[in-house]
């Protein structure tokens, strides 16, 4: 409990989630860490926890049989893990993996449960982050469906470059519904006008007015 509360009182964001959880809650908390890609969590099955991401980044994907996986989001710092299925008592709908090392806080599904319905900041706070989520969902929908191969790339660039660190290469090739020869051609062009350098693992925007003029254009 001791190095729970230190997590709490150290981290703005989780202390803002927990500042008025119960303690009949919190006692059923639990820290784990994970090194990367070693945290996974499969879609299709059930799990009994749900997961506040502490530090660290976790990949949200989705995977058809022949393993190709398209990535939805990248969860960070107070991102919830697994409260939709804890409600619904169903199957995870996405995959989850750790693409650095990170450290989160585990809770009972049923805990979690009994949290919302005690505490109403965090009541009020998880329907915002619902929504949050759908109106996301609704955005990245129209993107597969309705943008061109070039227009999503340049849409990740851009969502990837937002969440900080850099982007990487593969991450960005699993958020295109597209083969990965498309995206590197894509890739390979907007390098060439001098928009984006290309790395073996990493992708940097040099000029974002271009970019966001290229994505016009399309």
């Amino acid at each position: 409990m001791e190095e729970l509360l230190s997590v709490i009182n150290n981290n703005q964001t989780i202390r803002h989630m927990l500042k008025h959880c119960p303690y009949t809650i919190l006692s059923q908390m639990e820290l784990v860490f994970f090194k990367a890609r070693k945290f996974q969590l499969h879609q299709g099955m059930k799990h009994s926890d749900v997961y506040i991401v502490v530090s660290g980044k976790v990949k949200i994907f989705v995977s058809d049989e022949s393993g190709r996986q398209i990535l939805l989001d990248i969860y960070q710092s107070g991102n919830l893990i697994g409260e939709q299925e804890a409600f619904l008592d169903m199957p995870y709908s996405a995959s989850i993996e750790n693409t650095t090392d990170c450290l989160l806080i585990k809770v009972p599904n049923q805990g979690f449960i009994e949290w919302v319905t005690l505490d109403h900041h965090f009541n009020q706070d998880l329907i915002y982050s619902l929504c949050e989520q759908m109106y996301e969902l609704t955005n990245r929908a129209a993107k597969y469906s309705l943008g061109s191969v070039k227009e999503q790339v340049i849409t990740t660039l851009l969502d990837l470059e937002k969440k900080g660190k850099g982007i990487d290469k593969k991450l960005l090739v699993q958020s295109v519904s597209a083969t990965s020869r498309s995206v590197y051609r894509i890739l390979s062009e907007l390098e060439t006008l001098d928009i984006i350098r290309v790395e073996p693992k990493s992708i940097t925007i040099i000029n974002q007015q271009k970019l966001l003029l290229e994505r016009k254009k399309d």
